[in-house]
């Protein structure tokens, strides 16, 4: 029996990035050849290109390990970024690497889920979401929380992965994922992770115009979507309504 088979599935996720936490962000540079980091810096040069600069608060849900936060801290030099994720190991890395880029003042960290955001209405300017909102396990639920917190004309941003439109991409995208899960089951010692990280992206649904759907059903309008490095991630642009 697999050693997580009594826990609901949000405590199975939990509990296998809290036994991956200290490789993860090792494991993704070598899979992503580093590109992952510029996949940030790519959504918040987005969020400049579309004038999303004057905001005081925002929240990085799945914030993980905290890179997009501290990004997020180094560009929008007066705001307040709160990093929430279920995550506890997860986020002591990102607490000390918030302390080791002087943001402690400015970045504060909470252990929580997107379907239960501890906060009042309309507390938030931007909400923001890397390679995490495949992993919402209610993610209507999630969506509403998001809504519900962001003010009024609030941002959310999602960078997420996509599927490339192209055939031959597609095909070299999906053997691209075999080697993925070889290598990071190798790495991390723990198959059930890299099977799962690799099954979250090949099935998530909510992928391109799809993703624009889901949100404009919750009442958001979509402004921007753009693809990055052949389709592979896709960064999502939206306006509360």
């Amino acid at each position: 029996m697999n050693k997580y088979s009594h826990f609901s599935i949000e405590e199975k996720l939990k509990n296998m990035f809290d036994h991956i936490a200290n490789k993860y962000d090792l494991i993704n540079h070598i899979l992503s050849f580093g590109i992952d980091f510029i996949w940030r810096k790519k959504t918040i040069h987005i969020l400049y290109k579309f004038n999303v600069i004057k905001v005081k608060k925002i929240l990085d849900l799945a914030t993980g390990t905290g890179d997009l936060a501290i990004l997020l801290a180094n560009k929008f030099k007066y705001a307040y970024i709160t990093g929430l994720d279920p995550s506890y190991r997860m986020l002591e890395i990102a607490k000390k690497k918030i302390k080791d880029n002087f943001f402690e003042k400015r970045i504060q960290t909470i252990q929580g889920y997107s379907q239960n955001i501890p906060f009042q209405n309309e507390t938030f300017d931007l909400v923001t979401i890397a390679f995490g909102i495949r992993n919402f396990q209610y993610i209507h639920h999630s969506i509403r929380e998001i809504y519900r917190i962001l003010k009024p004309s609030g941002t959310l941003v999602i960078l997420e992965f996509s599927k490339p439109s192209n055939f031959w991409i597609n095909k070299v995208y999906y053997f691209y994922f075999y080697f993925v899960t070889k290598i990071g089951n190798f790495i991390s010692r723990n198959r059930f992770a890299y099977n799962y990280l690799k099954e979250s992206v090949l099935s998530f649904p909510y992928c391109n115009e799809k993703m624009n759907k889901l949100l404009k059903y919750h009442k958001f309008n979509p402004i921007h979507t753009q693809k990055l490095t052949f389709g592979i991630v896709s960064i999502y642009l939206f306006k509360k309504k």
